[in-house]
C-alpha cells in the first residue's frame, strides 16, 4: 500500500516541476512580445465567455473545438496558466508512466530527457496545448484499447472510448480517424464477429454522443447542426499551397504524407526503432492521424507535428528488450538534434520564432497588438472592432465590455452609423478579413486618424477631441 501510494505522491511533485519549466518559457516569451496566435484566441474567446456582452457560455462561437476554450474558462481565461496546466499534466503522466513501467533506470531517465527536451513536445507544451491535449487523447486511447485486447479488462475500452471522444472537442478531424480505427479494430478480432461489433460499439459510442450533442447546441443556437464543419475547415484550412493542393485526394495526400516523413525521418527516428523490434498494427495510427489531416486539408507541414510519432513512442512502445535500449537512446539524440536543427528553418514562423527564442534571438509577434492595446486602455469609450483579425488586442486589453464585436447584435447597426455606438473605430487593412474596414476604407465620416501604419488604422471620434481640447 504504501509502495502504492509513493507512485502517485510522485505524480504530484512532477505536475508542479513540468508546470514551472513550461510557464516559466512561456512567461518569458510573453514578456518579450512572443506568443502562439491560437494562445490569444481561445484567450479571447474565454475572456468573451466570462466578461463579453453580455457574459456567457455561447460567445465563444459554435464553429471552434470547444475543449481548450472550456479549459481557459478554469482558469478565469488566463492562458498562460491554462498552457502551463495542461501541458504539464500530459508531460507528468507519460513521465510518471515511464518511471513506473520502465525498470532500466539509465533508459527511463533518458527517455524524460528527450520528452522535456524534444523541440516539437516543448513546441506543443509552451505553445499549442490543444494539439499536444489532442494527440494525448488519441495515443492513450489506442494503448487502452491495445491493452484491452491483450487482457480482456474491462475498464481498458470503457477508458478508451471518452478518450477518444475528447479528442472531437480538441480537434474536429479526428472524425477523420473513426473509419481507420474500426479496419484495425475488424483485424484485431476478425475471427470473432460478436467481439468486433461490441468493442467497436463501446469505443465509438461516446464519440458519436459527443458529437451529436455539439451538433444539436449548433442546431439549437444556429439553425445548423453540422454547420461546424464546413466553417471550421473554412477557418482553420491550411495556406501551404502543395498540402492544400493534396487534400481531398487519397493518393495526393498519400504522396504528401511520404515526402513530409522523408523530412523529418531523423525526428521520428525513435519511432521507427520501436516499430522495428515491435511491429504492431496500432503503429498505423501516427501515419493515420498525419493522413487525415492533410486529406481534411486541416495539415502545415510544421516541424511539430511530428510528435505524434514521439509521443506515440514514450507511451505505446514496450521497452522490455534490453538488447534495443542503446538503439533507442541513440535515436533519441538523433532526434534531439535534428529537430531543433530543423526547427530553427522551419516553414512555420512561429516554430521558427520559437526556437530562435531559445538561443537567445527573440522575434515578436505580439508587438503591434500590444501597442494598439496600450493606446487605448487610456482613453474612455465603445470600440468598433472586427476579431477575427484583432483577437489579440481584445485578450491584451483585459477589457471585452468595451468592445462591439461581430458577435454582438449591435454591430451591423454600429457599422452602419458608427458613431451612434462607438467612439473608436479600429481597422486592419485587409478587406477580405476586417468587416470594419471593408466598410470604412476611405474614412470614417465624424472622426480622425489618431494611428496609422502599413497594417493597421485608428479613427477617434471628433466630438471627443473637442472635448479634451
Amino acid at each position: 500500500m504504501k509502495t502504492k501510494y509513493s507512485k502517485y505522491n510522485l505524480l504530484l511533485i512532477l505536475i508542479p516541476v513540468y508546470f514551472l519549466i513550461y510557464f516559466s518559457i512561456n512567461h518569458l516569451l510573453e514578456g518579450h512580445n512572443l506568443m502562439h496566435p491560437y494562445l490569444l484566441f481561445y484567450g479571447e474567446k474565454a475572456l468573451l465567455a466570462l466578461n463579453g456582452v453580455p457574459p456567457r457560455l455561447e460567445n465563444i462561437g459554435f464553429i471552434y473545438p470547444p475543449l481548450p476554450i472550456v479549459i481557459s474558462l478554469l482558469f478565469m481565461a488566463n492562458i498562460s496558466i491554462t498552457q502551463g496546466f495542461i501541458a504539464s499534466l500530459i508531460s507528468a503522466f507519460i513521465s510518471w508512466e515511464i518511471i513506473n513501467n520502465i525498470q532500466s533506470k539509465k533508459l527511463a531517465i533518458t527517455l524524460i530527457f528527450f520528452l522535456i527536451f524534444s523541440i516539437p513536445i516543448l513546441f506543443l507544451a509552451t505553445q499549442r496545448f490543444d494539439l499536444y491535449l489532442h494527440f494525448f487523447f488519441i495515443i492513450y486511447s489506442i494503448k487502452l484499447l491495445y491493452q484491452y485486447v491483450r487482457q480482456e479488462y474491462s475498464l481498458y475500452i470503457f477508458t478508451a472510448g471518452p478518450l477518444f471522444g475528447l479528442s472531437f472537442f480538441t480537434h474536429f478531424s479526428s472524425i477523420y480517424l473513426i473509419p481507420w480505427i474500426f479496419i484495425i479494430i475488424f483485424f484485431l478480432y476478425r475471427k470473432t464477429l460478436r467481439k468486433f461489433m461490441a468493442v467497436s460499439f463501446v469505443y465509438f459510442s461516446p464519440y458519436f454522443l459527443f458529437f451529436l450533442s455539439f451538433a444539436y447546441l449548433n442546431w439549437v443556437f444556429t439553425g445548423k447542426a453540422f454547420g461546424f464543419l464546413p466553417n471550421y475547415k473554412l477557418l482553420f484550412s491550411n495556406s501551404e499551397i502543395t498540402a492544400a493542393i493534396s487534400a481531398g485526394s487519397i493518393t495526393g495526400s498519400l504522396w504528401f504524407m511520404l515526402s513530409y516523413l522523408l523530412k523529418v525521418i531523423l525526428i521520428i527516428a525513435p519511432f521507427l526503432a520501436g516499430i522495428f523490434y515491435e511491429k504492431r498494427l496500432v503503429s498505423l495510427i501516427p501515419f493515420l492521424v498525419i493522413f487525415s489531416l492533410i486529406y481534411s486539408n486541416l495539415f502545415y507541414p510544421a516541424i511539430y507535428v511530428s510528435s505524434i510519432f514521439i509521443i506515440y513512442f514514450l507511451i505505446l512502445m514496450n521497452f522490455e528488450k534490453k538488447e534495443a535500449h542503446n538503439v533507442f537512446i541513440a535515436a533519441m539524440v538523433i532526434s534531439l538534434t535534428s529537430s531543433f536543427i530543423l526547427a530553427l528553418n522551419s516553414n512555420d514562423a512561429y516554430e521558427r520564432k520559437f526556437t530562435h527564442a531559445l538561443t537567445g534571438s527573440i522575434e515578436e509577434n505580439t508587438g503591434g497588438y500590444k501597442q494598439i492595446a496600450e493606446i487605448l486602455k487610456y482613453k474612455k469609450g465603445k470600440i468598433l472592432i472586427d476579431d477575427q483579425g484583432f483577437y489579440p488586442v481584445v485578450y491584451l486589453m483585459k477589457d471585452p465590455e468595451r468592445f462591439i464585436l461581430p458577435y454582438q447584435y449591435e454591430f451591423n447597426s454600429a457599422i452602419a452609423n458608427p458613431a451612434l455606438f462607438a467612439d473608436y473605430v479600429i481597422g486592419m487593412k485587409d478587406k477580405n478579413m476586417d468587416k470594419v474596414y471593408r466598410r470604412f476604407e476611405y474614412g470614417v465620416k465624424g472622426y480622425y486618424t489618431i494611428f496609422e501604419n502599413k497594417d493597421i488604422i485608428i479613427w477617434e471620434k471628433t466630438k471627443l477631441r473637442d472635448k479634451t481640447s
